[in-house]
């Protein structure tokens, strides 16, 4: 008898998607007679097999699996799709064991098989499942050096099958600009941010308004990086006027904009205006901070949005309460994304900046060691705790 088997699959955001798929679990577990190389519906029992080793997270297994069904489903009459699932599945397998080079064939022929898949008309919703599925993993499992690669890759495989109307793509997009203008790639994080937010622009829905605000958000501190003052003040502007008319609104995406545009109008010498949003910003990040704590949510991606405040305090020479900010961002980004994550470039070097200016030597020093290491590894200079 069929059972179903839901399989969990790790999404780009650390959360858990979830595909069911109906696996003949006595097929699956006791060997199966009559299956031997040549077999033209074998391919369908290690399919089978693959999708219960995956259940249970042995990758390895798997692997084997989906290898040995692909390798029958060759030699079958299988269709274009079933074994471009079979592709998709048998690089999913390979990523999470970190098996990068190992699945870039399979990655570049499911490149050429969309595009058919899609004219054809037919629906072939277990194939498209799989690609979103691998997509996911491209951004999960590629860390270091590659994961800029790892995201690049997500993203063709996002635009081909699914398209710029494919609320994913967006996500990715924003995704590759902060990791770009982590590692001081400005004008490349500039120019996937404004792609993100040209998509962003066509969602008139509630949620595309929000997810909008946010992105510009995103320009906002690419053209900042850029020196581009001006476009950036514009682009702050319009996220808070957004995010004030939206459900949303009061969230630490909001405390950034409101930080990041402070800091602007400081540049430009408005100090009563920048005082007013500082009291703005740091109203949202202390009530939010609240909020996440009496529900015990230790975990989150905020962290990305708390250093515009510390360096928003850091404007106003305010080192004692840009130091616990800086702090807790580096506590969420490491946790949330990982102890390699490129965005612990900076935080770590602001941290020593402010540890510096307090004059805690010794941790400051520590903070720019972790920051030099990390910045080794992607190859990257951005910035020294002085030059700041």
């Amino acid at each position: 008898m069929f059972w179903q088997i839901d399989l969990f699959l790790m999404t780009r955001f650390g959360k858990l998607s979830e595909i069911t798929v109906s696996v003949l679990l006595w097929a699956a577990l006791l060997p199966a007679p009559g299956i031997a190389a040549g077999d033209r519906e074998g391919w369908h029992h290690f399919k089978d097999e693959g999708s219960h080793n995956e259940v249970f997270r042995d990758f390895a297994k798997a692997e084997q699996s989906y290898a040995k069904a692909l390798q029958l489903a060759n030699t079958s009459n299988a269709s274009p799709a079933e074994r471009g699932e079979l592709m998709a599945r048998l690089a999913t397998a390979m990523l999470w064991q970190g098996k990068f080079d190992q699945a870039e064939p399979y990655f570049n022929e499911l490149l050429k098989i969309i595009p058919g898949l899609k004219a054809s008309g037919q629906r072939n919703e277990d194939f498209f499942s799989c690609v979103d599925a691998l997509s996911n993993a491209y951004y999960e499992r590629i860390l270091g050096q590659k994961r800029i690669a790892g995201i690049q890759h997500s993203i063709r495989l996002i635009d081909t099958a699914f398209g710029d109307s494919y609320p994913e793509l967006t996500r990715e997009l924003v995704n590759l600009s902060y990791t770009y203008l982590a590692l001081g790639m400005n004008r490349e994080a500039l120019t996937f941010a404004n792609r993100a937010h040209s998509i962003a622009k066509k969602d008139k829905s509630e949620k595309g308004q929000i997810h909008r605000w946010k992105v510009l958000t995103l320009v906002g501190a690419c053209r900042k990086a850029t020196g581009d003052w001006n476009g950036a003040r514009n682009a702050f502007v319009s996220a808070v006027d957004l995010a004030q008319k939206s459900p949303k609104g009061f969230s630490m995406t909001a405390a950034s904009a409101k930080a990041q545009l402070a800091i602007i109008e400081f540049h430009f010498h408005n100090k009563e205006e920048s005082m007013r949003l500082c009291k703005d910003a740091e109203y949202i990040y202390y009530d939010r901070l609240k909020w996440l704590e009496n529900r015990r949510r230790s975990v989150t991606d905020a962290g990305l949005d708390l250093l515009p405040l510390a360096e928003m305090y850091i404007a106003f020479h305010d080192y004692k309460k840009a130091e616990p900010v800086c702090r807790k961002a580096i506590q969420w980004t490491s946790e949330f994304f990982g102890p390699q994550d490129p965005n612990l470039i900076k935080q770590y070097r602001v941290h020593g900046f402010i540890l510096g200016r307090l004059g805690r030597a010794r941790e400051a020093a520590k903070q720019e060691a972790a920051a030099s290491s990390l910045a080794r590894l992607y190859n990257t200079s951005v910035l020294s705790a002085d030059e700041l």
